[in-house]
């Protein structure tokens, strides 16, 4: 059990200021000051060893609310919990399965889509031990699962106090969703591969150094580059990025840093880290949905492109690359319909011919 826990257990807790008067009154920052100035970097954790940490609690998250059957901007608000928790306080003092579990029960009931902790308890604890056949009967004994109710309820109170009770968790997809239908852009792939991008972002630090806003502006920037669709950019007039209280400035940086996260560094063969997909269950756009998936098909390479003009401009070190890899799990029976089975087949194929192209570069 981590120390601050262990804290509450004993009655003489008190959150300690890891980072800047300013972690306490603001909730973005810069990628340097996540990097450098988080609370597990003081306990030996390094940045590569923290991404994976990342990556491990929002595929668990991601699994959790399927199987719980929570809609898509629960978990994300779960995953945004957790990846404030962690802003001010230690990998090293906390086990994200434990912590990841309460930001869940928090986040059911701070969207106003309750579930019981009950069942939170006993389906997390099923997840965290999927490949165990003996998981399901353990925590079903009366004393192991009151054991990690306490936990739970324990964390809670740990979580509140980390984020100073402050719930109000703002998502892209409401942006995003109303550019879409005030720039008249109706083509199903491209509304699908924006909001993938918007999903994928929540494995990544880019939530919590831009506005929702932002993110939703440069995913949709993307996503209609990937398919050729072109923004009104009426010189002296009406711009697309109106639509989201952004700057041309601005979200130039941000689409940058959104192309070298889907990006890899070719000459040290090293691929950036993978954002998980679940293929079975589907989310788009058009039905403001309740399921969860992430992006992309294909590894395309583009030019880097003006956001204004549209036209191509001289670049070296940036390619807009799309590249996924899409991690086939297992899930509920009852979200299997043809559509999705037809999907991930499609998927698999189009995985398989990336790893061809890169002469197996990739790895599951």
């Amino acid at each position: 059990m981590g120390e601050p826990l262990k804290a509450f257990i004993d009655g003489n807790c008190s959150v300690e200021d890891e980072l800047h008067h300013r972690y306490w009154s603001s909730w973005f920052f810069s990628k340097e000051e996540i990097e450098k100035n988080s609370p597990s970097r003081k306990d030996g954790i390094d940045l590569r060893k923290e991404s994976q940490l990342r990556m491990s609690y929002c595929s668990f998250l991601r699994d959790l609310g399927i199987r719980l059957g929570l809609p898509q901007v629960t978990i994300a608000t779960a995953i945004m919990f957790c990846h404030r928790f962690y802003l001010r306080q230690s990998h090293a003092k906390n086990e994200w399965q434990i912590v990841a579990t309460v930001c869940m029960f928090l986040a059911s009931k701070a969207d106003e889509t309750p579930c019981g902790l009950d069942r939170i308890v006993v389906v997390a604890y099923e997840t965290m031990h999927k490949r165990d056949p003996t998981a399901a009967r353990r925590v079903r004994q009366k004393d192991f699962f009151e054991k990690q109710k306490a936990l739970i309820l324990i964390g809670e109170r740990l979580l509140l106090s980390t984020l100073r009770f402050d719930f109000n968790i703002q998502h892209p997809y409401r942006p995003l969703l109303n550019a879409l239908k005030k720039l008249g852009i109706t083509q199903k792939e491209v509304r699908q591969v924006a909001w993938n991008y918007v999903n994928d972002w929540l494995w990544t630090t880019l939530c919590l150094q831009y506005k929702p806003h932002y993110i939703a502006a440069g995913s949709l920037f993307l996503a209609t580059k990937l398919h050729n669709v072109r923004l009104p950019s009426e010189e002296g007039g009406y711009v697309w990025w109106h639509e989201f209280d952004i700057n041309p400035q601005q979200l130039e940086v941000v689409i940058q840093q959104m192309k070298q996260l889907l990006g890899f560094n070719r000459r040290t063969s090293v691929i950036q880290p993978s954002i998980a997909t679940n293929k079975d269950v589907y989310s788009s756009p058009d039905s403001v949905l309740n399921r969860p998936e992430s992006s992309r098909s294909s590894s395309i390479q583009e030019p880097d492109v003006d956001i204004t003009t549209h036209k191509p401009v001289d670049a070296t070190d940036h390619d807009l690359t799309n590249i996924s890899i899409a991690e086939k799990e297992k899930s509920s029976t009852e979200y299997r319909t043809e559509q999705r089975r037809r999907g991930f087949l499609k998927t698999q194929l189009q995985l398989l011919s990336i790893m061809r192209l890169w002469g197996g570069m990739w790895t599951e």
